[in-house]
């Protein structure tokens, strides 16, 4: 008989439930994002506040805003010390250099022009920038002038030489009487052509047209005019330096030329009868730190004829 198989039969495992996946309700989600909110401002008001505990990136930008602010410290002091130095070069030139060579001082205002009303600035506004910037630019402005000052100083200098030698010192015309003799002093006096009262800024030395006229000091020809028909008519001024200028006018003849040198006693004209004149005769002038004197005070027309012709070289020599 045959024998039953028995079959083995894998025991089914029990049912297993198929658990879904538990959604949280939006109420707990805001309820734990508000009390993370809550902790984070709890932290930093203790932390940082209450415990003075200090974000690294303010940590950073703090240390860097220290750094630019020493900085600052540092050009401002080095601008202080500049300044120093440019007021005592501004000083010196002043009463030194200028004053030697007769030159007037620079004006104030024009030393410490800054540079007003310039746009470049509105970007800079209320930072410490603006007052470092704003002082460099009056700085090169003061160096700059005072640059001009010193050129003015060494081309003076270069043209005038010995002072002595540049002062107008001597008379501009022959001393012989038979030559010459004074028409109008130097000072107030009825002007002859309008009648009340003006200040003649020279003297008159009435001559015949053709009489040589010599420069009085070394110096350079600042300017030539040549308009026989104005005040002056023909006339010539000569920069002799150390704050002095001399002025011969109504001249019939010119023999020199703008920005050349001479030196006293140099024929530079012949006296006549041009611009506004009523009569053949010199007018002379001296001018100091551009303010007219006497010219008077400047020469002795008693010199003799020889002596003086000594002193000047004549036309035909």
């Amino acid at each position: 008989m045959a024998r039953e198989t028995k079959a083995h039969r894998t025991p089914e495992p029990p049912e297993m439930e198929l658990q879904e996946t538990r959604k949280a309700p939006w109420w707990e989600i805001a309820l734990i994002c508000a009390t993370g909110v809550v902790l984070f401002v709890l932290y930093m008001w203790v932390g940082v506040y209450k415990g003075g505990v200090t974000p690294p990136k303010t940590n950073l930008l703090r240390s860097r805003d220290l750094v630019w602010h020493e900085r600052f410290d540092n050009i401002s002091r080095q601008l202080d010390r500049c300044e120093d130095q440019m007021t005592q070069l501004e000083v010196r030139d002043d009463r030194i250099y200028r004053s030697v060579y007769g030159m007037d001082e620079v004006p104030g205002p024009v030393r410490l022009a800054g540079l007003s009303g310039d746009n470049r600035y509105d970007e800079l506004l209320g930072t410490s920038v603006l007052d470092i910037v704003k002082r460099v630019d009056v700085l090169e402005k003061r160096v700059s002038i005072q640059s001009e000052s010193f050129d003015e100083v060494e081309h003076l200098q270069q043209t005038a030489g010995d002072r002595a030698a540049h002062i107008p010192a001597i008379p501009p015309i022959s001393t012989d009487p038979a030559t010459y003799h004074f028409s109008s002093p130097f000072g107030y006096r009825s002007d002859p052509f309008w009648g009340f009262s003006k200040l003649h800024t020279g003297m008159d030395l009435s001559c015949k047209p053709g009489n040589p006229v010599y420069a009085t000091g070394d110096g350079v020809i600042y300017k030539v005019e040549t308009d026989p028909h104005k005040g002056y008519g023909l006339n010539i001024i000569i920069e002799h330096g150390f704050g002095y200028r001399s002025r011969y006018a109504h001249l019939s003849r010119i023999d020199v030329v703008a920005g050349q040198k001479v030196s006293r006693g140099d024929c530079i004209g012949a006296s006549g009868n041009t611009g506004r004149s009523s009569g053949p005769h010199l007018h002379y002038e001296v001018l100091y730190r551009k303010d007219y004197v006497n010219p008077a005070q400047y020469f002795d027309m008693s010199l003799s004829p020889e002596d003086y012709y000594t002193l000047v070289r004549r036309p035909e020599e």
